[in-house]
């Protein structure tokens, strides 16, 4: 079997779990309050007055600090994202200071992502691909260098999460955000204890006990990688024997299936239509945010670690204007607000001071902070030229 170069990241977990465990110690362990069904809006409505004043302010003096060269800066600015990943307050508050109105539209998949930047002139200015995504786009030619004089901001970046394997000098890259990617259940459902390892997806058994209540993401990287840890392998696995093995499990997991999904399964396990899924953790948190009951784990076989990343098209129209909002994004503040609404893990260690107490009441109690057992058992999804052959096993799974 050729095994892969895994980028081992305990001594990482390690200082961040010290910094997690710091700010929860200052938060001092209070319950958080009871939050509504939908996050509240993060100011009151007497401010849309006062941001009309600042958007007139910055028309006039041509922006604020973040807004750089009114003659370089376009007036909108074509974002490509995941679903439910960043505030909208950001792009409206980027809006009223600098005048560029951001135009968002939502992927499901590195995948999808890819396909659509690759075949040129799709008029995105930004894009967020996960790491393993960055290499893929950067050997394709896909992804222009970035102007680092254009984001100063990216001093705040934790050293521990540049130069990383996909980037090694960030050439093509900054950090957006991070996080994990395991288990999320109900506890309701499973009153004898949660489920601790991969079987509980893909033991016929076990899943078909469920039937029509379980979800798995709509990612081949994922799903595939899944399967492979849980039958012994890497998540990077590239040996068509053990593609052989994790095909047939997929197979016949599929019909037992409520579905394969990427954007809603945060949704689903709140609105309790699921109780048992395949998961990323910020999204497992968003869900939580709206029903106690839903908590996340790293199975014993271990996960996957994953860090998304801003990336600019090759051919984007507005290349000056998307390193602005990167470097809105990683002012302090804002990269607080960013973390709070998404759940996520921030690299933006100036943002550490903003993020909620409910923030990390949430993630401690939900299962999404790491323990100490988790850090050597999860790996990050590389891709090379044998790698193809998770689309191939994918391909002939979804084709069944």
């Amino acid at each position: 079997m050729k095994k892969q170069t895994v980028f081992q990241p305990k001594v990482w977990f390690m200082l961040m779990g010290l910094i997690l465990a710091l700010m929860l110690a200052a938060c001092g362990g209070n319950q958080p309050a009871e939050k509504p069904k939908e996050k509240p809006a993060k100011e009151e409505p007497a401010a849309e007055s006062e941001k009309e004043e600042l958007k007139e302010e910055a028309e006039a003096s041509g922006g604020s600090e973040f807004c750089g060269d009114s003659s370089k800066r376009a007036d909108t600015l074509n974002f490509f994202n995941w679903g439910d990943y960043i505030d909208e307050e950001i792009m409206t508050q980027f809006e009223a200071e600098c005048g560029v109105k951001v135009v968002q539209d939502i992927f499901s998949s590195n995948e999808d992502m890819i396909a659509k930047v690759q075949v040129g002139n799709s008029g995105y200015d930004l894009v967020v691909p996960s790491d393993y995504a960055i290499d893929i786009m950067v050997k394709g030619g896909m992804l222009a260098e970035i102007d680092k004089s254009n984001i100063p901001n990216m001093s705040n970046l934790n050293p521990l999460l540049i130069g990383l394997y996909y980037d090694p000098d960030n050439k093509y890259s900054v950090p957006y955000q991070w996080g994990t990617t395991g288990i999320a259940y109900n506890i309701t459902s499973f009153p004898d204890g949660p489920p601790d390892s991969w079987a509980a997806l893909f033991d016929p058994e076990q899943v078909c006990q469920n039937s029509g209540f379980v979800s798995m993401l709509d990612d081949e990287r994922e799903s595939i990688g899944a399967v492979l840890m849980y039958l012994g392998y890497s998540y990077n696995d590239t040996d068509p024997a053990h593609h052989e093995e994790a095909k047939q499990i997929l197979l016949a997991q599929k019909d037992c299936l409520a579905s394969y999904d990427s954007d809603n399964f945060d949704q689903a396990l709140a609105g309790e239509e699921i109780f048992l899924a395949h998961a990323w953790s910020g999204d497992t948190a968003l869900g939580r945010d709206e029903n106690e009951n839903v908590h996340f784990l790293i199975p014993k076989e271990g996960g996957a670690i994953w860090q998304d990343n801003f990336a600019i098209p090759v051919d984007a129209p507005n290349q000056y204007t998307a390193e602005l909002f990167i470097n809105y994004v990683l002012d302090p503040e804002i990269g607080g607000q960013l973390s709070n609404y998404a759940y996520t893990f921030t690299p933006n260690q100036a943002s550490e001071e903003f993020l909620d107490e409910d923030y990390f009441e949430l993630l401690k109690t939900g299962g999404m902070l790491l323990e100490d057992s988790d850090y050597d058992r999860l790996e990050w999804i590389q891709r090379d030229d044998d790698t193809i052959i998770f689309s191939d096993t994918w391909t002939a799974v979804k084709a069944q």
